[in-house]
This record gives structure tokens, sequence and C-alpha cells, in this order.
């Protein structure tokens, strides 16, 4: 490893990540120490979210701001959603070149400055953004990005630079589930669109991000499964997967769902229908819970619905929450044992038990801090309640981001593009997965768009190439700050390794400081 590139992953190293996963460091790297977009994306279970939560951590430097498309996105993702962040109205349609987005008033047409009446406190924020993070940008409709880009640059002041010169991270897969556009928009919508996704935005274009897919997949350890999922994610499975998923469906009887393993199914009717089903048919006593909202926490941007839950001792339930001081997990199955006011006690399908106590949702909003002239995020609304959700049966669409050891999968009447892969790669290996009934090849709906642009990615040769350059240029602050403090030889030990990739650059900084090199020099003397 050379020194420049050993210099920047030493702190990664330091944190405990994964070393060998390449793409993901090489996407940190994008995100913290260069100026460049970056698209990631992935197969599931592969690491996305865990990046989100890593880069969060690790940045100390940037001022970022994250949003999502969807409410209990945004509450996962620790944002706001798309709309509430840039006060966009859902009811009304923008096409590019739109009057309500120019900077100028057009006769009677009302400009951008009356379209998006900013206050004060959220202009600061957006003209201080440094990266702006988009979790679950597969969702995201493609006329949205166009609007962001336009907002950006006019609000910025920087007309001439793609988002106002923001920095766009865009975490997502556009094989699971796609963005929800109604048929009266897209007849409008694609006049001017090729397809509804983001990646077919006029801005999406111009940014042109490096996109890097993470491979390692870490939620299946099955081989013969993971080649599976990835043929069914990329439209190239065969009759004979085909064959092998229908085995399964042998395997189906309705006592299952009273033996751990959870239905993911792609009709919210019928999902609801089971559930209370199964809770009816439990003779002990219910016991309901009231959730809490706290200041500004709209009810639809909660991680479950409906917000009150009604139990019962015996009733199949789902953790909705990471927990590493109980050791629970977003996804977990068990069975509940005994109800309290203040505490509910579940047994897990691995056997052991948890005294389950409420937890807070927080809402959060980004303002500018005056006084260290940098963008903060703060709480603006709680929602409290007990992480748990009645999951006899879940929809597919609220399973993704979701990991079960045992699954029932009926997805023999699926409607949308990716249904079927999501609704596959929720479980963890074959021993645990079970079709409800037969599936045919017509029930794997794949998106041709998505296929056509996940050709498009980078190749990890390729980032790595242009990762050399721009290691060169973040380092020279760097050799400045080590200069300053006196430390020559680690300042030298930079220049000089710039000067190998970057020689004008290198001989233009170093030049600069022989200049103030003896006044340095004077200064350490003194002290």
């Amino acid at each position: 490893m050379n020194f420049l590139k050993s210099f920047f992953r030493q702190e990664f190293e330091s944190k405990g990540l994964d070393m060998a996963n390449e793409p993901f460091i090489q996407a940190l790297e994008i995100a913290l120490y260069t100026q460049k977009s970056l698209f990631l994306t992935g197969r599931a279970g592969t690491g996305k979210t865990t990046f989100l939560h890593t880069l969060r951590k690790l940045n100390a430097t940037k001022n970022m701001a994250v949003v999502a498309p969807t409410g209990v996105a945004a509450i996962n993702a620790r944002g706001k959603t798309i709309h509430s962040f840039f006060q966009i109205n859902p009811r009304q349609l923008f096409l590019p070149g739109d009057p309500r987005l120019q900077p100028k008033a057009k006769g009677t047409r009302e400009s951008i400055f009356d379209t998006f009446k900013y206050s004060a406190s959220r202009r600061r924020v957006i003209r201080s953004l440094d990266i702006l993070v988009i979790d679950e940008i597969s969702m995201v409709r493609v006329e949205i990005l166009d609007i962001l880009d336009q907002i950006l640059r006019v609000f910025r002041k920087k007309m001439h630079l793609p988002f106002g010169g923001v920095q766009l991270i865009l975490i997502g897969d556009p094989f699971q589930l796609p963005p929800v556009v109604r048929d009266g928009d897209w007849s409008i919508l694609s006049n001017h669109y090729e397809t509804r996704f983001f990646f077919s935005s006029y801005a999406f274009r111009q940014l042109s991000p490096y996109h890097i897919a993470l491979q390692k997949i870490y939620r299946q350890k099955d081989g013969t499964f993971k080649d599976l999922l990835n043929r069914i994610r990329e439209s190239r499975h065969t009759y004979e997967d085909i064959r092998f998923l229908n085995d399964r469906a042998k395997d189906y009887h309705f006592d299952l769902l009273d033996r751990g393993y959870i239905l993911l199914g792609t009709h919210n009717n019928s999902i609801l229908q089971i559930n209370q089903q199964k809770l009816q048919l439990l003779q002990t006593p219910s016991k309901d819970y009231k959730a809490s909202i706290e200041d500004d926490f709209p009810p639809a941007m909660a991680p479950f619905d409906p917000i009150d839950l009604t139990l019962k001792v015996g009733a199949q339930v789902i953790f909705m929450r990471n927990n590493t001081e109980k050791n629970y997990y977003n996804g977990m199955i068990g069975k509940v044992v005994e109800l309290e006011t203040n505490k509910i006690t579940v047994e897990a399908n691995n056997g052991a038990f948890y005294e389950v106590e409420r937890e807070v949702w927080e809402n959060v909003d980004f303002r500018y801090n005056e006084k260290e002239e940098k963008v903060d995020s703060e709480v603006i609304g709680k929602f409290t309640q007990f992480p748990l959700k009645l999951a006899w049966a879940i929809t597919v669409h609220k399973s993704q981001g979701l990991t079960f050891d045992k699954c029932i999968v009926d997805i023999g009447r699926s409607f949308e593009a990716g249904q079927v892969y999501v609704a596959l790669s929720r479980c963890t290996d074959l021993e645990g997965l079970v079709l409800k009934s037969p599936i045919g090849m017509q029930s794997v709906k794949v998106s041709q768009d998505s296929v056509n642009f996940s050709l498009q990615r980078h190749e990890e040769a390729e980032i790595e190439e242009e990762l050399k350059l721009q290691r060169a240029l973040a380092s020279l602050p760097y050799a400045m700050d080590a200069y300053i403090k006196g430390d020559f030889e680690k300042a030298k030990a930079i220049f000089e390794a710039v000067q190998k990739i970057h020689d004008i650059t290198a001989y233009a900084k170093w030049k600069q400081f022989l200049v103030v090199k003896p006044w340095l020099e004077e200064r350490q003397k003194r002290r």
C-alpha cells in the first residue's frame, strides 16, 4: 500500500472497519476526503445502511444533512424527508424549465423565491452544506433531483455548479422497490423523462457521480442462495431457478406462523387480516399500549402503523429497533411471554428472553449554529413506544432493510418490479425460506431500466486510479498542518508522495512553504 493510501486509511483501521471490503472503504474515502459525488448501491445485505452510520461517525469536518423519500426511511436514517427539508409541496408537479423554479419571475408567474419561502435559518443551512446524503434513492421520483438541483444552485448563488457545488451521496438499490408515480403524473412526466427513476433526471446526468456497488453480502452465508438471489435481482434467473424455488412451496402449512415464521406478502389488506385473525385466536387477555408523541413528530413518520399496540401473551412480534445493549436487532422475531405496564418480556426465536422497555425515535431538523458556524442536527420531536409490532405477517414494502431467519414468502401476486427480490433476500438462508405457493417466471418482475443503469458502475481499479489524484489533492492541508506544527519530516513525506502523483500542485505549495519556513523555524525557537 502506497504512502498516501495508507495515510488516509489508518483511521479506518483504527475504527475496526472491514479493510478487505475495498468498495466500502473507497466509498468512505470519496465521501470524507474529496468533493466528488457518489452513488453507492449494492445487493440486499451488503452494508448500505452501515455505510451511512459509519460516514456519520467519521465525518468531523463537513456540514452534512441526511434526507430520504419517506418518513420511516428518514427516521431510520436520522434525517428529514426530502419534501420536509426543502419544503416541497407534494401536490405540486414541477417540470424541467418550470417558471416557478426560476430566479426571476416571468410575467405574472411566481419565481423560485415565491415558491420556496425559506426562513433565514434554513437559507443558512442550505448555503453551508458540504454534503447532502439521500438515502433510499431508488424510491425518489425522477423530477425530484432536478428540483433539488435548481434550489441549491439558486439559493447557494452557484448557478454554474450541479447542485450548487454540494457533494451528493446517493445510497440505494434500483433493483429493490422503485419510486411510486401515479398514472396521471407519469402521463405528464413521460414527455420529459425516459424513466421514473432518479438516474433519468437531467441533474444526475450532469452530476456524473462515482458509481460504486458494494459486493460483499453479510446477510446470507450460503453461496447457492447468494447466487440465486443475484440472478433474480438482475433478471438473469432461469426456469431451473424457479423450479428450485418452487420445491420449497411443498413445505408450507399455516401452523408455521406459530413456529417462529413470518409471512411476507404484497397486499396490505391480507397482511392486516392475518395479524388480527391470529391475535383474536389467542385466549389470553389483551393489553393496550398507547404511543407518546412529543413536540413535532408527524404520526406518518412513526416506524410502524398503527402507532398504538394491542398485544396478548403468545402474540408473535417483530423487534423494530436495534439495541446493542440488550442485544436485540431490527427484524428479530419472538413471542410475548409477559405483559406489564412498563415492560414486555419476549422470548425470541433464538431461545433468549428479552425484557423490552419503551424506546424513543427522534425527528430531527438541521439548524445553522451561528456560534460555531456549522450545521447541527437538532431534535424537534419524539415518538415513544415499545419497539414491537405484531408479526405473523408483514408487507414486502415494510420489510425492506429487515433480516429474518425464518420467513414464508407470498409473492405469487407480486405486482411491482423488485418485490420478489426484496422478499426473498430478507431471509438469511434457504433452510428458513418457505414459499406459500408456487411462483412463475412472470412473477419475477425486474426493471429493465435498472438493469441498463447498473452496467454503468465504475470498477474498483478505475476508482482506485481516480482516488490517487484525489488523495494527493486532499493531503495538502494535512501537510500544511504538519508544517505549521513544526513536523517537517511528516510534511516532507506527504509532499514527496503528492509530487509523484501531481507534481505541479505539490511544487507550487512547497514553494509557498519554503517562503515561510524561516519564520516558522524562528517561532519554534522562541517557544
